[in-house]
């Protein structure tokens, strides 16, 4: 089995590379690609968790499942849309797909 890389040429100020370097050196890597790719590696996977990931406390989490294990009763406003949109769908200005069955 073949070994594919992606290539990724950069271009940086030299003191970046020497900083690199440097640490690189301090680290023990085996070379500064190796360095650059563990970095590149940690900062992506730092920001996509950031961007990606909700954290909440406990008691926040409590309360979103108590929340919706135990929903209130629809209120008039509520029920008026649901006719409305029903009386829409026998009527035909709303197409109902398959993936969106109509539940009475």
């Amino acid at each position: 089995m073949k070994n594919q890389n992606a290539r990724m040429d950069l271009r940086v100020d030299p003191a970046i590379k020497d900083l690199a370097t440097r640490a690189s050196a301090l680290l023990g890597s085996r070379s500064l690609s190796e360095f650059v790719i563990q970095a590149i590696r940690e900062k992506a996977t730092r920001v996509i968790e950031e961007c990606e990931v909700i954290s909440v406390s406990n008691q926040s989490y409590n309360a979103f499942v108590a929340a919706c294990e135990a929903p209130p009763e629809p209120n008039a406003a509520l029920m008026a849309a649901y006719r409305r949109r029903k009386m829409r769908i026998e009527t035909g200005d709303i197409d109902v797909s398959e993936n969106q069955q109509e539940t009475t």
